[in-house]
């Protein structure tokens, strides 16, 4: 333990000793959201506005929408159906088998499948769906600014979560001899990797934890942007969003035989090019994803933590949240395997 402790100090320094850490995990992500908020300030306050659904004569949910303050019915054919969804007129159309057919993905759309989803649950339960307020679900406040550019910050918060990766490539650097002094020195001593590395994750989970915080307090405080509202599964996501930064860095760090400056801009355009995946760089992207490739929203990690963000606090909807956190786990569990794997292999002729 004490060595540990001593392991922890020692990279905790070396980290916020580098001025390129500092900024990149620090500074950065302040200045970027700030610039995000910039661009899209003007597009920020648009409210939540009503959802057109289409539905046909004597379909049995007809009651409970009429019910539902913020959706208007419209009664078409269903001939009518792709021409009304090609004109934008209806948002969505719902069959008599409570199936959901759409044009293309977006707020309204994911509101419609989400009220679907609570009348198929009320039905499994034999519960009166009229007793359900759907209201008070999706439209909590109308002044609150969900609008599909509010995918852009979530997605800029699970990049920034997953920016342990930098850490995490030094931390494995640390342990190679070809790569640094101190690679040399732990290389040539019976100091044991493993607990090398295991000081290495706690540093780095720890400062990009720490960093995140900072941000989290700047969106909310200085750019007066409340996107947290459920807690627990937002801190839960963020920090697992580290760890898999983390697997990740180590996983690059130990996997080539790059230079370290190399290594860093492989982990850089890795999260970047998940991240434009997830739709930071622009809502239309993940449309795209999500309409032609699907699973990619799936398995990409930076989608999971983005999307489930988005679903647990602006659709308070929870149930893909189990689903996301194993798939990382599983990530983050491969990921640490194979860097370890590949750490025991590494040899030297001379040190």
């Amino acid at each position: 333990m004490k060595n540990l402790i001593r392991n922890i100090i020692y990279q905790g320094k070396n980290l916020l000793r580098d001025a390129g850490f500092s900024f990149w995990v620090m500074l950065y992500p302040l200045i970027l959201a700030m610039f995000f908020n910039i661009a899209f300030s003007g597009m920020m306050d648009i409210e939540l506005t009503n959802i057109d659904v289409g539905i046909v004569d004597e379909n049995p949910i007809e009651q409970v929408l009429e019910e539902i303050e913020f959706i208007n019915i419209h009664k078409i054919t269903d001939e009518e159906v792709i021409e009304k969804l090609d004109n934008e007129e209806i948002h969505g159309f719902i069959d008599e088998d409570l199936n959901l057919t759409v044009k293309k993905s977006g707020i309204n759309q994911t509101i419609i499948k989400e009220i679907i989803e609570q009348i198929k649950q009320m039905e499994k339960l034999n519960r009166p769906i009229e007793n359900y307020d759907f209201e008070a679900n999706y439209i909590v406040d109308r002044n609150q600014k969900a609008n599909s550019i509010i995918v852009a910050f979530f997605s800029l918060i699970a990049m920034f979560s997953t920016y342990s990766i930098n850490a995490g490539i030094s931390t494995a650097s640390l342990t190679q001899a070809n790569l640094s002094n101190i690679g040399v020195r732990v290389n040539s001593t019976p100091l044991k990797k493993k607990n090398f590395l295991l000081a290495g994750v706690i540093v780095a989970l720890f400062l990009n934890l720490l960093a995140n915080g900072v941000l989290l307090l700047f969106v909310k405080y200085v750019l007066k942007i409340d996107l947290l509202k459920n807690i627990k599964y937002s801190i839960i996501l963020i920090i697992i969003g580290n760890l898999f930064g983390v697997s990740l860095g180590m996983f690059i760090g130990v996997s080539n035989k790059k230079s370290m400056n190399t290594k860093i801009l492989i982990g850089v355009a890795s999260t970047l090019f998940l991240s434009f995946l997830s739709g930071m760089m622009g809502p239309w992207m993940k449309d795209v994803i999500d309409e032609h490739v699907p699973i990619l929203a799936r398995i990409n990690p930076i989608s999971i933590i983005s999307n489930n963000l988005y679903r647990i606090n602006i659709l308070e909807s929870t149930k893909t949240v189990g689903e996301g956190i194993m798939i990382l786990f599983s990530y983050c569990g491969v990921l640490i395997l194979l860097s370890y794997m590949f750490l025991r292999r590494k040899s030297y002729d001379s040190l």
